[in-house]
């Protein structure tokens, strides 16, 4: 079955709490990783999005650089990625999806 878009903003929340938590900035890969989830979203694609989710939670030594952003880039900081949710979530960005 597929995720809904309301479980999936819910569970970026919850991600971004798990790093709050760690009084830290997210890592290159979590920031990047989670950026996307959050174009994908605002684009309807629920299962990028949660794609893109599960990358950002991925162990280090799981890793590959196969994802799409460079390594030279700077991460987004845990306060753009906050906004960015609130942005989604307030503006009601992302399509609903259908019964």
């Amino acid at each position: 079955m597929a995720i809904s878009r309301r479980t999936l903003i819910e569970r970026i929340s919850r991600f971004l709490r798990s790093i709050e938590k760690r009084s830290a900035e997210p890592g290159h890969w979590e920031g990047h990783c989670t950026k996307q989830a959050m174009q994908a979203l605002s684009g309807g694609d629920i299962e990028g999005a949660e794609g893109h989710m599960n990358l950002a939670k991925m162990p280090p030594e799981l890793r590959t650089s196969s994802v799409g952003f460079s390594s030279e880039s700077r991460g987004p900081t845990l306060a753009e990625l906050r906004a960015e949710l609130e942005r989604i979530t307030a503006n009601g960005t992302a399509p609903r999806e259908s019964s």
